[in-house]
């Protein structure tokens, strides 16, 4: 068989630890250290930089992770990876709380058990909306141990539901009527997203006001 080979890991190979933070669901994450100065041995930094991809995504989720993991080491800090339950298609039945409260168990694991002291966020995407909702709603103790914030590419997932075709606000609806009947954690039609989603998250995804909505061009300053 003329078998056509896989291309090497496009976003890079990485190196570290995989530990488990969470049981219950188990939730795992990556830590990539920066390597001794003297020897390969692996040593704890106690800066830890946690990458939060976007919609869909897991640990290693844009072009720029392994030059971000590089950048990290010649600055002293580490580069962590987290899968959350919002990860890959769990986003569709997930919230920005649900995230945050996660969050907050890898950062508490990181300072007992990975010699953690301060904290950066990089938010890809949705993941610009977590690094926000984990400032305004995120434990005080870790939020006052973040040094970085960076946003790259927010984006509004209103507005982009917006640019593609069909009748939304059907859908939009439906959604509302469930979420009144305190039934918002049932799915919505297979024809609203090409992902498993609730009522409650597609509304906080693609409402006007929606838990999600951050980055919408329309807002004003003072909704802003």
């Amino acid at each position: 068989l003329n078998m056509k080979s896989p291309p090497l890991s496009p976003y890079g190979v990485f190196a570290g630890q995989l530990f488990q933070y969470k049981t219950n669901p188990s939730l795992i994450a990556f830590e990539s250290s920066p390597p001794s100065m003297s020897s390969e041995i692996v040593t704890q930094s106690s800066n830890k930089c946690i990458l939060l991809g976007g919609l869909s995504d897991g640990p290693i989720p844009t072009p720029y992770a392994k030059l971000l993991e590089q950048k990290c080491h010649s600055l002293g800090w580490s580069l962590v990876q987290p899968t959350l339950s919002s990860s890959y298609l769990g986003f569709g039945n997930g919230s920005l709380s649900r995230d945050t409260d996660e969050l907050v168990q890898l950062m508490d694991y990181l300072v007992c058990h990975h010699s953690a002291e301060r904290f950066a966020l990089v938010g890809h995407s949705t993941g610009c909306q977590n690094s926000i909702h984990f400032l305004k709603s995120g434990r005080r103790d870790l939020v006052d141990r973040l040094k970085v914030v960076a946003l790259q590419a927010p984006a509004s997932d209103r507005e982009s539901l917006s640019m593609t075709p069909g009748d939304h606000s059907v859908h939009l609806t439906h959604a509302q009527s469930l979420v009144t009947q305190k039934k918002g954690e049932e799915m919505m039609p297979r024809s609203a997203f090409w992902a498993p989603i609730t009522a409650s998250r597609y509304l906080s995804l693609f409402d006007v006001g929606g838990d999600d909505d951050f980055f919408s061009s329309d807002f004003t300053d003072e909704e802003l």
